[in-house]
């Protein structure tokens, strides 16, 4: 399916970008939104959400656009580098649910890449219009999916990647 050279592409651009946005996302941690962005990911109802983004009004809005700018391009490379290792293991090895559920996590580091655009654009309508009901629980079920799908696949890798010497090549 793929070799460890562009897996280790897509690891090192997601590595870069979360530092990256972590860097530049402190400008966005406030007493209201002690986790910064994750904080408004998280924000359930529209006035939680509106007062994390009347927090970030003393803050240039700029660093809300920078960080959604930098969170695009995080995108693909985590969702990537997800999907070629959960793919790698999957394809290496002996057919079975453990297999096929590789290949499951794959395709769910794709639509955890779809949910986490979605979360973004609900964001970014959020904080630049206005917080509604809609916009704060759209927002909140993207990231709770896309994370779910994220930790899934990261567990599958690691599980993987830990029982490697005991499993059978094909």
């Amino acid at each position: 399916m793929t070799n460890w050279k562009i897996i280790g592409f897509f690891f090192a651009g997601t590595v870069f970008f979360l530092l990256l946005l972590q860097l530049q996302g402190r400008q966005l941690i406030t007493p209201l939104s002690p986790s910064g962005i994750l904080s408004l990911e998280f924000s359930h109802n529209a006035l939680h959400t509106q007062s994390i983004v009347n927090a970030w009004e003393a803050a240039p809005r700029s660093t809300f656009r920078v960080n959604m700018l930098l969170d695009f391009l995080l995108i693909p490379f985590y969702g990537l580098f997800l999907y070629s290792t959960c793919g790698y293991f999957a394809v290496h090895y002996q057919p079975g649910w453990a297999q096929r559920l590789g290949v499951l996590l794959a395709f769910g580091s794709l639509l955890a890449m779809v949910f986490d655009v979605i979360e973004n654009i609900a964001m970014s309508f959020s904080v630049h219009f206005s917080a509604t009901a809609f916009t704060s629980a759209v927002t909140t079920t993207m990231a709770a999916m896309k994370f779910l799908l994220i930790g899934l696949a990261l567990i599958y890798i690691i599980l993987s990647a830990a029982f490697l010497p005991f499993r059978k090549k094909k």
